[in-house]
């Protein structure tokens, strides 16, 4: 009988039993989802943008940063600038470059360089160097934003890479070939120059921009510039002589008569230069067959230098 009894208590204690468990339970589920803090990645998947100021003289002006990333899962992505044209379109170039992106697994970052703030081709193609004709402090050129825009990446665990590529086509092109030449990049381990209008040639009796008189270049400075990776990248239909953003000047004129010509020129003169100074010259060209003025028909040529260059 006390058996008995002993077991009618034990099968009452059963649901009570149930029910501290279920408690308990359910209060170990949602503990944890009142402690997630929800946050946003930088640069997330797909199509996106951010602000940077984390740079001194852009704390009160932003630039915006256009991005594409192919793949969140890849932590060592290879990172790649694209600098937009004259109308600073840094959106619709970083579009023209989804597909050569996707396929090779890049992040696309195209900084936007703000036409008010930094006018015209002394604000942008030349890098922002001067005011008029007074040479300014390289910390305020625009091509001092790239090398913290990828550090500011990098602190932010986007990749793990410790180098990057930078490609330019048009005005993006005179900004990269002149960033290459007139600072000093340390994370930049291939630039791409594609379709510049006009160059600064390598020729210390050219006054500047179209050459180096007058400009911070020197003959010894020149020497590490020819060990740079640099590709002259050139569509070999790019030939309009007459076409409206051109500039022909009669200094730019002596560099051709159309763009796939003055970049051949600048590509031979550099070479020449190189060759009389018995230094070593790492310059490319490479041209683009059915392609002419365009950012889309230049980028999967400029994607596959950049996969060789930067795959790991």
């Amino acid at each position: 009988m006390i058996n008995i009894l002993h077991f009618i208590s034990f099968l009452r204690l059963i649901p009570l039993c149930c029910l501290t468990i279920m408690i308990s339970c359910t209060e170990s589920l949602t503990e944890p989802e009142e402690e997630i803090v929800k946050t946003t990645p930088l640069v997330p998947q797909g199509i996106s943008k951010f602000e940077f100021d984390n740079y001194p003289t852009l704390s009160n002006a932003p630039l915006t940063v256009h991005t594409y990333l192919a793949d969140s899962t890849i932590k060592n992505i290879p990172i790649v600038f694209i600098m937009h044209g004259a109308s600073r379109n840094a959106y619709d170039y970083c579009i023209d470059w989804v597909e050569p992106a996707r396929k090779h697994n890049f992040l696309i970052v195209c900084p936007e360089i703000d036409v008010n703030r930094y006018p015209g081709s002394a604000g942008y193609n030349l890098g922002g160097m001067y005011d008029g004709s007074t040479l300014l402090d390289s910390t305020q050129w625009t091509f001092s934003f790239i090398e913290p825009i990828f550090q500011f990446l990098i602190e932010n665990e986007v990749s793990t890479v410790e180098t990057y590529g930078i490609y330019g086509h048009s005005a993006g092109s005179q900004f990269v070939h002149r960033f290459a030449l007139f600072t000093h990049p340390t994370h930049a381990k291939i630039f791409i120059s594609a379709n510049a209008g006009w160059y600064t040639m390598t020729d210390f009796k050219e006054p500047f921009p179209y050459g180096f008189q007058n400009s911070p270049m020197t003959e010894e400075n020149i020497k590490g510039k020819f060990k740079l990776d640099l590709v002259i990248l050139l569509g070999e239909n790019d030939t309009d002589p007459n076409a409206s953003s051109l500039r022909k000047t009669e200094e730019a004129m002596r560099q051709g008569k159309h763009r796939f010509e003055r970049g051949n020129s600048f590509y031979t003169k550099a070479k020449s230069m190189a060759d009389s100074l018995g230094t070593e010259f790492k310059w490319t060209k490479v041209t683009v067959p059915e392609v002419g003025h365009s950012n889309f028909g230049m980028a999967p040529a400029a994607a596959k230098l950049f996969y060789d260059t930067l795959k790991n």
